[in-house]
């Protein structure tokens, strides 16, 4: 074996390095859509929690407001449902530009040369989508409750501290 054969230690570690980054970043991006695959599919308790009619049905729990979601009654929780889908969009139109988004960071990470400024622009264009929806659910929220009687807030605050409550109880079983 002569000296051209062999390769410096310090060319393999940056490479390496690179590797290490963009398999943590694929997986990462992996695990985000896998989330959202199974939140979509999954999502939907029967019972008291969603309208069951449309495709949007989990939306405001998949967004983070899964005790509030619960604490409404099923007239807000409905009207809120409604002005969502008017303010944010078709859930097939969302879907669609997240799609686009996943599949540029396909692209990316399949090129022979990796685009890190690419590849963090698609993440940022997802990231800033469901914030916006997330967003537009917290402004509905808070113009629902806003709205609500002394009362009704009241009652709103014993059915949200029952949630939590049986949310954390679950979890220490």
């Amino acid at each position: 074996m002569n000296m051209s054969d062999q390769t410096p230690q310090s060319e393999t570690r940056p490479r390496r390095r690179w590797s290490r980054w963009v398999l943590v970043a694929s997986l990462t991006v992996n695990l985000l859509v896998l989330g959202l695959v199974v939140g979509a599919n999954f999502s939907g308790h029967r019972g008291h929690d969603f309208d069951h009619r449309g495709p949007e049905r989990g939306a405001i729990r998949d967004l983070g407001f899964g005790p509030i979601a619960k604490a409404l009654d099923d007239k807000d929780r409905r009207e809120i449902g409604r002005a969502f889908r008017r303010e944010s969009g078709s859930f097939k139109e969302n879907r669609a530009a997240l799609e686009q988004d996943f599949n540029t960071l396909l692209q990316v990470l399949r090129s022979d040369r990796f685009d890190p400024v690419r590849f963090e622009t698609a993440l940022s264009a997802q990231a800033d989508r469901l914030r916006a929806r997330g967003e537009t659910l917290r402004k509905l929220v808070a113009e629902k409750v806003a709205a609500m009687s002394v009362d009704e807030r009241n009652a709103f605050a014993d059915r949200l501290e029952d949630a939590v409550d049986r949310k954390s109880s679950r979890k220490s079983h």
